[in-house]
């Protein structure tokens, strides 16, 4: 087991010991202190795919990384890192398990329908959910949503 330091975590806090040798990769949120804007994402520790790759098992670049959107990385520019929180929410031992983790997270957070209080700018620096744009023209319906609850009561 190698528990990282808070030094060898760059920019990264996380509120648990992190271990990267244990895991596939993390789901985190990155939070602007300045807009009160948040990002959902996840990021591997190692290269997957090929085994025959010659990145195949090497490190990511996990520890800079701040994220893939361009909205959440022009903010940073503009206001700087310091003005940023991020957070390792937590790990994940497979590829299913991450992807799994970062949509879910996504759904239940709002993140394609939350505005912040001008209506017109996303809470949420997340444009897609799984690989797919969203731009939603309405909210789930009280009749999808009363079918859902539905659904739970019966599981």
């Amino acid at each position: 087991m190698t528990v990282l330091s808070k030094t060898e975590m760059g920019h990264w806090k996380a509120g648990f010991p992190l271990d990267p040798e244990a895991a596939f990769g993390f789901l985190y949120c990155v939070h602007s202190i300045k807009t009160n804007q948040f990002y959902w994402g996840k990021k591997q520790f190692r290269h997957a795919g090929k085994k025959s790759s010659k990145h195949y098992g090497k490190e990511m670049t996990w520890r800079t990384y701040t994220g893939s959107s361009v909205h959440l990385n022009a903010d940073i520019k503009k206001y700087g890192a310091e003005n940023f929180t991020f957070t390792i929410v937590d790990t994940y031992r497979t590829k299913g398990g991450l992807y799994y983790a970062e949509a879910y997270s996504q759904m239940v957070s709002d993140s394609m329908t939350l505005y912040l209080e001008d209506g017109k700018t996303p809470k949420f620096y997340n444009r897609q959910i799984a690989a797919i744009r969203f731009v939603p023209k309405e909210g789930i319906t009280e009749r999808t949503l009363k079918f859902i609850k539905a659904i739970k009561r019966k599981l």
